[in-house]
């Protein structure tokens, strides 16, 4: 999810450097995730753009919080289980990625990570998937995650306003660590809404 967590896993060029360091990763930076920490009231800055996207290799786990305080153990967990994946096949994460299938608890979701290229095969839980690029609708979004139904909302209104229908469901792309950056207002995420 995170691009300085993403420099946080960079490789050493040996097998045992790499999967050493997706563990410490997982261990010093997802270990520490907590969506749900409770933000300060702090105004969200959202910022629209219409562009396009490039096909994306992704590898996820289907998951299930069945409580909204359940969310961020699970994310915790699986991005945990994925980057020990992408370790042991040598593989380059780019962009940390969440689909949301419900509206409230039970939280069904993909957990996902960008990768450069696919595995030669796939183990435990992770999958993996081509996402089409494509024209999208992308809410820059600088802010706590609290806020997130901000952006949600606009797109929906940006969608009605200029009559365009949505092309399969958003997805969350999260650009930095809440727990690097200094307080909420300075948390990045992207909302990208294909767009038929």
């Amino acid at each position: 999810m995170i691009s300085a967590s993403i420099n946080a896993f960079a490789f050493d060029g040996s097998a045992g450097g790499r999967i050493g360091t997706a563990a410490g990763w997982c261990n010093n930076c997802i270990g520490r995730l907590n969506f749900l920490r409770q933000d300060t009231i702090v105004p969200v800055k959202i910022q629209l753009e219409k562009t396009r996207f490039d096909d994306m290799i992704i590898l996820f786990i289907s998951d299930t919080a069945k409580e909204t305080q359940e969310i961020g153990t699970t994310f915790n967990n699986d991005y945990h289980e994925l980057m020990r994946f992408v370790g042991e096949n040598r593989l380059s994460p780019k962009r940390f990625l969440a689909w949301y299938y419900s509206a409230r608890s039970p939280w069904i979701m993909d957990i996902a990570v960008e990768t450069d290229r696919l595995p030669s095969a796939l183990k435990g839980r992770v999958k993996s998937r081509i996402e089409k690029g494509g024209e999208v609708l992308i809410a820059h979004l600088l802010g706590p995650y609290s806020e997130l139904h901000k952006g949600y909302t606009q797109i929906e209104n940006w969608l009605h306003e200029n009559k365009r229908l949505a092309r399969n469901k958003p997805f969350e792309v999260y650009l930095n660590d809440p727990f690097t950056v200094k307080d909420p207002s300075e948390i990045q995420t992207d909302i990208y809404q294909p767009l038929q």
